[in-house]
């Protein structure tokens, strides 16, 4: 057995080449490619395998009996057929063949290539191939048939490779449907095309600069997007537009996906720069971009657009070659992650939005070819590929939400009521944007959210007090920020539904605080709960399911319902009850927790106090739907005993039915506020008077170490807290 193993290598043609695909009756056809008006031919990849043939085996089966031992002609023992509708000729080139050599029994194994259009054959053996580099000759018209011809007593296995075909540039291209090539020159402002692989792509959704293209294209950094493109010359070679309507790829936005011989899984999802001249981001100079549908659409036959960048061959003119054409056919279908339509397209048309004309949105991505005189259909990528649809939920690089990032300084666990403390903003990166004056911070203290400009500090840090607040009230307060291109940032995210929050006080201790990042003795216990139970978890960061995206206290854990994507609370009630707490040894202790409480019906999420290990609860507050995440604060005394022993429980229904229930707690804590409402801090007694008295009761607490002695609010008892005692008496009441 002779076996001829060599190395195809293929010459480099423009354009995005697209390889052959399984075609009806064993035949093998080819998508569009893209291809050089100017040059003479078409490098198309392909991948054909016949495997190991064996001449023997084949004619026993056809001749219902055992080889007889007579050294016979050679037979057909495999064939297929290698087609490009368009081309006016084919050059086949073979990647591996194995031919067995003659033996007594068995003459030696060649390969016959026969021309569909006139006949003409070449043999091709062993010596032959070395002689033709693993090519065949040229053949006239578009199809020629490979045939392996093995002697019957060869026992030994052939097989053919075929790699790719040559073939003449196009007589009328196989991508348009029917035998008129009806595309019209257009000038949509969305549509742009892809340089330099001379693919098309598009812009889509309001985000400024997100495109999507074919995978097969190649979308790299460096890559230039061109819109506004004029005519190409009278000889077909491509005119570019002003630097102003060009715009740079950045390779850290792209994710693609190349379907290979796999239809319907070839997508390109990328972002641009800004333009560096005019400064504005392609959906700013151009004013429009495609929008995406929703869901799939009907299968009824409604006209699909393709618009895009496509060749051209004769009779259309020249001039139109890689210059933005459009066309509208039928709807063809799906077939999985596949689209069908019959519309004209050709190569450069790859990667071209497929949009249903009726409704103008986008259902997928031209990717391949199919249309021909005879009939068929082109195709695409479908919009609700799961790999495309994960790549835009998950933008990267200049793709990303392009809003200016910051952070939020926030003021600390509680502040005077007097106010005047800063809370800043610093800004980590533009974005490219430029603001308009400076950001803005909105503060509610109870009557409404009001806006306080900022001062800026430097070029990326402002600043702005917070108001007055009555004591013992809430503050909630978060940044906004205007940009020049019309685009409003919140911080943190969702502004007033995720503001951040204090309290106006003279003092608080803590006593009790529970972020939730350890399990800190917190029971879950459900009843008739079929799904959605409370968890100790990071939010998931999508409210899809109506949970919130992010924890309140920005320690990255919360207990939350129904924490899946579409998931809530259903079927019955889902509690957490605390550890038991000495609340006995916090004066006024308060109870202070974030809430979230969504639902669609009457649910409500309920709080209870219990003064004795949980024998009894007694009822504290019925929070219905909140505004996000909201702080809520109890006096335990107004509820029930503060003892050593005491236990808060949280609960949550799903009464029934189809409704939504979702649930959520954070930021824990059991503290004592304290607002002396300009009392005179040395009047132990409260009698309104100092004597030796406020001293004995001062120095009783102070042995206790009562929070009330406690004057420098730092949380200990030293020699600090009894100078500021004797400074407050020296200093008498009012």
């Amino acid at each position: 057995m002779r076996t001829l193993r060599s190395v195809l290598v293929l010459m480099s043609v423009s354009g995005c080449a697209m390889g052959s695909l399984a075609g009806p009756d064993g035949d093998a056809f080819v998508g569009e490619s893209v291809e050089v008006l100017e040059a003479d031919y078409r490098q198309i990849e392909m991948a054909i395998n016949s495997g190991g043939v064996v001449g023997a085996l084949v004619l026993a089966d056809r001749q219902g009996g055992a080889f007889d031992g007579t050294r016979a002609s050679q037979e057909p023992v495999w064939s297929t057929v290698v087609r490009v509708e368009d081309a006016a000729w084919l050059r086949i080139e073979f990647s591996h063949v194995d031919l067995s050599s003659a033996t007594d029994d068995a003459r030696e194994s060649y390969l016959r290539v026969t021309s569909l259009l006139d006949g003409y054959e070449q043999y091709l053996d062993f010596d032959a191939l070395q002689v033709w580099g693993n090519t065949t000759a040229y053949f006239n018209g578009n199809a020629v048939r490979v045939e392996i011809m093995a002697s019957p007593g060869s026992m030994t296995a052939d097989r053919v490779e075929i790699s790719g075909v040559q073939a003449s540039a196009p007589v009328n291209p196989a991508t348009i449907c029917g035998s008129v090539d009806d595309r019209a020159l257009s000038s949509d402002p969305r549509d742009a095309r892809l340089m330099p692989v001379g693919c098309s792509a598009w812009l889509f959704g309001d985000h400024g600069s997100t495109m999507l293209t074919a995978g097969h294209c190649g979308p790299s950094g460096g890559n230039v997007v061109q819109f506004n493109v004029p005519l190409s010359t009278s000889g077909g070679g491509y005119q570019n537009p002003p630097p102003q309507d060009q715009y740079v790829l950045d390779g850290a936005s792209v994710q693609t996906q190349v379907g290979g011989f796999s239809l319907g899984n070839d997508w390109g999802f990328f972002g641009v720069f800004d333009n560096t001249g005019t400064g504005l981001s392609p959906l700013a100079a151009q004013g429009q971009s495609h929008t995406l549908a929703s869901s799939p659409i009907a299968n009824d036959g409604r006209p699909i657009r393709i618009t895009g960048y496509g060749t051209v061959s004769s009779p259309v003119p020249r001039s139109w070659n890689g210059a933005q054409k459009t066309h509208v056919g039928p709807f063809r279908g799906y077939s999985g992650n596949v689209v069908r339509y019959t519309t004209d397209t050709t190569g450069g048309n790859s990667g071209s939005v497929i949009l249903d004309d009726d409704n103008n949105q986008a259902i997928g991505i031209h990717t391949n070819g199919g249309c021909s005189v005879g009939g068929g259909w082109n195709n695409g990528c479908n919009l609700f590929n799961a790999g495309l649809q994960n790549a835009l939920n998950n933008p990267t690089g200049i793709a990303a939400p392009r809003t200016i990032q910051a952070m939020v300084v926030p003021a600390p666990d509680f502040i005077s009521p007097d106010g005047g403390e800063m809370v800043r903003l610093v800004i980590s990166n533009f974005q490219d944007r430029t603001m308009v004056g400076t950001p803005e911070l909105f503060v509610d203290n109870g009557s409404g959210y009001v806006a306080i400009p900022t001062t800026m500090v430097n070029t990326t840090t402002f600043e702005a007090p917070l108001p007055a607040t009555e004591c013992g009230g809430t503050l909630s307060y978060y940044f906004q920020i205007d940009d020049t291109d019309g685009n409003t940032t919140q911080y943190p995210d969702g502004g007033p539904l995720a503001a951040l929050g204090t309290i106006a006080l003279d003092n608080l201790i803590v006593g009790v605080e529970d972020n939730f990042q350890t399990a800190a003795g917190w029971v879950v216990s459900n009843s008739e709960v079929t799904d959605g139970a409370w968890e100790r978890l990071a939010p998931i960061s999508t409210t899809a399911n109506g949970g919130p995206a992010s924890d309140a206290d920005g320690s990255g854990v919360c207990f939350i319902t129904g924490r899946g994507i579409f998931e809530d609370l259903d079927g019955g009630t889902s509690t957490i009850t605390s550890q038991f707490y000495d609340a006995a040894s916090i004066q006024d202790a308060t109870v202070s927790f974030y809430a979230w409480v969504n639902t669609s019906a009457d649910e409500r999420m309920v709080v209870e106090f219990s003064p004795n290990v949980g024998i009894n609860w007694y009822p504290v507050d019925e929070i219905d739907d909140t505004d996000g995440w909201e702080i809520r604060r109890y006096r335990i005394a107004d509820f029930t005993e503060p003892t050593a022993i005491f236990k808060v429980r949280i609960s949550i229904t799903d009464e029934g039915g189809d409704s939504l229930v979702e649930g959520g707690v954070d930021g824990f804590s059991i503290a004592t506020f304290i607002c002396d409402d300009g009392g005179c801090v040395a009047d132990f007694t409260g009698e309104g008077d100092l004597n030796f008295l406020d001293v004995s009761a001062f120095l009783t607490a102070f042995g206790d170490q009562d929070p009330s002695a406690d004057l420098t609010g730092e949380g200990d008892f030293n020699f600090l807290d009894v100078s500021a005692f004797l400074t407050a008496f020296g200093a008498g009441c009012p």
